[in-house]
């Protein structure tokens, strides 16, 4: 049975955010816990609480280690990708390699770039992580664990 809602602690499995000086808005997009396999994954969302392609944005998906939903993430990450109406290709373009810093230590990801928008992919210790975004390097963003994610919004929470 997969259960949806806060992320449950799993072994070696980290939340990463984009670091407390992101000046725009911080949102937990989604996330869940599949009880069978253990997988857990989150979803947060760096930028205007309204999609705004001309201001800068990041999404930071966090999966547990060898989670199927990771492939998932990194295919809806190129469907913004590509502009609407076009075609992806078959397979991925070829990547280029990028140094992101997480926790104060230099992770080589790998990097997608299609004019301002890109997506990056790589594995913090036990973690995998999807990145995409725009308007911001990639190169120049500093990740960090996140223990606590009351500080975000929720975008997807009930009003009643």
């Amino acid at each position: 049975m997969k259960a949806q809602g806060s992320p449950r602690s799993t072994e070696g499995f980290s939340v990463f955010a984009v670091d407390a000086n992101w000046p725009e808005s911080r949102q937990v997009k989604g996330c869940g816990y599949d009880s069978d396999t253990g997988d857990t994954h989150v979803c947060l969302w760096f930028g205007s609480p309204y999609f705004d392609p001309q201001v800068e944005h990041v999404t930071v998906f966090s999966a547990s280690s060898g989670n199927a939903r990771t492939s998932e993430a990194l295919e809806e990450a190129f469907e913004i990708y590509y502009h609407p109406g076009e075609e992806p290709p078959a397979s991925l373009p070829a990547s280029e390699p990028v140094t992101i810093t997480a926790d104060g230590e230099p992770i080589t990801f790998e990097l997608w770039r299609n004019n301002r928008y890109w997506v990056a992919r790589g594995r913090i210790e036990r973690t995998d992580v999807v990145l995409s975004g725009s308007g911001i390097e990639p190169s120049e963003l500093s990740l960090v664990r996140a223990s606590d994610l009351t500080s975000f919004s929720n975008p997807f929470a009930s009003l009643g």
